[in-house]
């Protein structure tokens, strides 16, 4: 078997297509505007607008236009299929496009961050767009210009539906093992952008049924919100955030409440084993409120401040054998800082298929630290950090590279001081040989202190070694290296699913205070898998279908391991 799946590594290795090539999805041509003003009409197909054949996406149509008064904003709402393409003009996807309401127009005009009469910043047009994009009842979201005179300008709005409303059912199988579920969700309620959703799941440790309801414009403003509860056969969960989030770079404030609440068993996994569980209950809630430092061509800076309970309380079960965590509690006061570079791309076939992705090039930061004191409740002085940095280099149209860090970790003084966190740091790397073909590399190492059990550090699964069973190694440091030479496909199955294949390598080792005391071996694993995507439903649900097989420590393991999973990215 493993021979047969280094072959099917080779042919995908080998396999290339030609060179693209680019048309400009723009025409244009001269009319006679108000007061007879010489004007440029502008006129797009909108499959040039979605199906450009390149890498990373410029669209230059609005910088000749900077300054110009906004005379109007009109709205293009497309529905879920394009009728006026053959291959979608037929009985049943018309059927879709009547049964389902596309996003009402009020809804989308108030997530706009410029009006009507305003001089056109083609800043903010470029950041609605990407707030539009980032919504999951929408495919696809466009701004570009509809006329062009010498005094004003008309822009155009073009966005395309998403198919949110749907039964759910759901099938993963990942490191050995299965989980599945059903349920039912419209993330675009009669076309208000509110997302409500009930769905039940049942995996190796156990079954629930939640209920939950997201906006992201509450009552047309920009409040956001979300109500979540899942009853389960170990414990509940609940959750309620009310936030007014920095939703654009130039927000002067912000603020929210947040709480969280969940119970359940954890089952401590190691070489494919149970080997411990018992009771967690986490609890979880925080007042922030934030406020701009300063915004401008190249930087947006922020200050957050806000006070934390976070609580994490531990019982045994029937089957706890290798005991308990100690309960840990921090009640604190934190302040924090973060970072924006006003720079970001636009890309195709990177993480989705086929699909328009936004990306925030350059520096990227968000740091915070806390303190918590007797008087706060806490048991003995506490402080608290937390922050991340990340930095994206584009070199040209074809290489990406991003490099992240990540650190979480408390501080307890005296009596007994004590150190426990986690430091991360990854690296990943995109070549685009072409609009289809692609090497993917990403290498991360972490280190950890103190950690609990259910905070160690695993390697298993789709956890970056697809080979083996979910957490088979665990310690408190851990490296992976993925290598992956990926391929997007222009194929489109009845012009709903979106297809590529992968082939990997995966090497990686997890180790530092295991469990059972035994030392850890270097794993490795090859595999080849596909994935599959629809184009008519929310970004962000890539279907992958892997078949890898262990290359080293074998023992007890079966020859390959099959790993069916929804994921967020390719």
């Amino acid at each position: 078997m493993i021979s047969n799946t280094r072959a099917a590594l080779l042919w995908l290795l080998a396999f290339m297509v030609p060179p693209f090539s680019y048309a400009s999805p723009v025409k244009t041509e001269a009319v006679t505007g108000k007061n007879g003003q010489a004007c440029v009409q502008y006129r797009y197909q909108y499959r040039d607008l979605a199906e450009q054949r390149r890498s990373e996406l410029v669209f230059e149509a609005l910088d000749e236009h900077q300054g110009k008064t906004i005379r109007k904003i009109q709205f293009e709402s497309r529905a879920i299929f394009d009728e006026s393409n053959p291959a979608e003009d037929n009985w049943l996807y018309r059927g879709f496009n009547r049964l389902h309401i596309n996003t009402r127009e009020s809804v989308l005009a108030t997530q706009l961050l410029f009006n009507e009469g305003e001089p056109l910043r083609e800043r903010l047009v470029e950041e609605s767009e990407r707030i539009l994009r980032g919504r999951n009842y929408l495919t696809s979201a466009y701004i570009v210009p509809a006329m062009a005179c010498p005094d004003y300008i008309d822009l155009l709005v073009v966005t395309r539906d998403a198919w949110v409303t749907e039964p759910e059912i759901t099938f993963t199988r990942e490191g050995g093992e299965t989980e599945s579920g059903f349920g039912l969700k419209d993330g675009n309620f009669l076309g208000t952008g509110d997302a409500i959703s009930v769905s039940y799941a049942n995996d190796v440790e156990r079954s629930l049924v939640s209920y939950e309801y997201k906006t992201n414009h509450l009552f047309r403003t920009r409040w956001a919100t979300r109500l979540y509860y899942a009853q389960k056969s170990d414990g509940e969960d609940t959750a309620f955030s009310l936030e007014r989030p920095f939703y654009s770079l130039e927000t002067p404030w912000a603020t929210g409440i947040v709480t969280e609440n969940i119970s359940e068993i954890r089952v401590i996994r190691e070489g494919g084993e149970d080997i411990n569980e018992f009771r967690h209950r986490d609890r979880n809630r925080e007042v922030y409120f934030g406020l701009a430092a300063r915004a401008d061509e190249r930087f947006t800076r922020r200050w957050r401040m806000g006070v934390t309970r976070e609580s994490d309380l531990f019982s045994p079960t029937d089957l706890t054998e290798l005991g308990v965590p100690e309960d840990r509690k921090g009640n604190y006061i934190w302040l924090g800082m973060e970072g924006i570079e006003n720079r970001f791309a636009t890309y195709k076939n990177l993480n989705q298929i086929q699909r328009t992705e936004d990306v925030a090039m350059g520096v990227n930061y968000r740091f915070r630290v806390g303190y918590g004191g007797e008087r706060l409740g806490n048991e003995r002085d506490l402080i608290r950090y937390r922050g991340s940095y990340s930095n994206v280099i584009g070199v040209g149209e074809h290489h990406i590279l991003q490099l992240h860090g990540e650190f979480d970790g408390r501080h307890y003084k005296a009596p007994n001081p004590v150190d426990s966190g986690v430091l991360g740091l990854e690296v990943n790397y995109n070549w685009f040989r072409d609009d289809q073909n692609r090497w993917y590399l990403r290498l991360r190492y972490d280190i950890g202190e103190n950690l609990q059990q259910y905070e160690q550090l695993t390697v298993g699964g789709a956890n970056g070694l697809r080979g083996y069973p979910i957490d088979y190694q665990r310690g408190d440091r851990r490296y992976v290296l993925n290598i992956e030479r990926r391929y997007f496909s222009d194929l489109h199955l009845f012009n709903i699913v979106r297809m590529g294949g992968v082939a990997f390598f995966d090497v990686g080792r997890s180790w530092g205070t295991q469990i059972d005391d035994e030392s850890n071996p270097h794993l490795a694993n090859v595999g080849i898998g596909l994935r599959f995507s629809s184009s008519k439903t929310k970004v962000g649900n890539v279907l992958h279908v892997d078949l890898a097989a262990p290359l080293s420590d074998q023992a007890g393991l079966d020859s390959t391991q099959i790993l069916i999973k929804a994921e967020s990215s390719f």
